[in-house]
């Protein structure tokens, strides 16, 4: 069971996912994608509770089916444009890492709620890096699955116990998965609206 202070971290991430698996279900077409999709949410969902710990380190089995299932989308791409993906995904990777070692030296810059000043500068990353929805959702995953690798690494150095996958990890990566999806839609929109228009210019012209 999850106890209420991690409920509480860990709102955004069972709202958004429950979300994500309800969109994918009923609105997905049907194809091996969608199920694959949804059967992946509902894991991640399940076993977000779910930790193991050797000394000071406890890893939630979340974290290791996103970072696996993220590695797995990678391998789909184009060999030619992997490299690049790889490349794209250690920047945010950096970025995530920096961001929480800004927040643990000097937490008084933080002006907004983190998870989603965190997500707002994995987005903006994300949208320079990556054009298509499909390796923006990639990359951010495997982005913040390394970062948080990263920045535990740095921890577990200094002899902090780290934890990979928390709520607030899972949170933030929600929302940063939600903006995308979001931006995505506001694109697919206004090229939707640009056609229309344009539609609409070439028969006024024909008359």
């Amino acid at each position: 069971m999850v106890s209420g202070g991690d409920f509480v971290e860990g709102i955004y991430f069972y709202w958004i996912s429950w979300l994500g698996w309800i969109i994918t279900t009923f609105f997905m077409r049907k194809c091996r994608e969608r199920t694959v999709l949804s059967f992946v949410i509902l894991v991640v969902i399940a076993v977000s509770d779910v930790t193991f710990q050797a000394e000071n380190v406890t890893l939630r089995t979340a974290f290791i089916i996103l970072l696996l299932f993220s590695f797995v989308l990678m391998a789909k791409t184009k060999s030619f444009s992997l490299f690049y993906y790889l490349i794209s995904s250690l920047i945010i990777s950096i970025g995530y890492g920096c961001f929480h070692l800004f927040e643990l030296f000097d937490p008084v810059w933080l002006i907004i709620d983190r998870k989603w000043m965190l997500a707002f500068i994995v987005l903006y990353l994300t949208l320079m890096l990556a054009k298509d929805y499909y390796y923006r959702m990639t990359i951010a995953i495997i982005g913040f699955c390394n970062g948080e690798l990263l920045y535990s690494l740095i921890l577990y150095k200094f002899s902090f116990a780290v934890e990979l996958g928390d709520f607030p990890f899972l949170d933030a990566l929600a929302v940063s998965l939600l903006l995308l999806s979001f931006w995505s839609l506001l694109e697919k929109l206004s090229l939707v609206f640009e056609a229309n228009f344009q539609k609409g210019k070439a028969r006024r012209v024909l008359r």
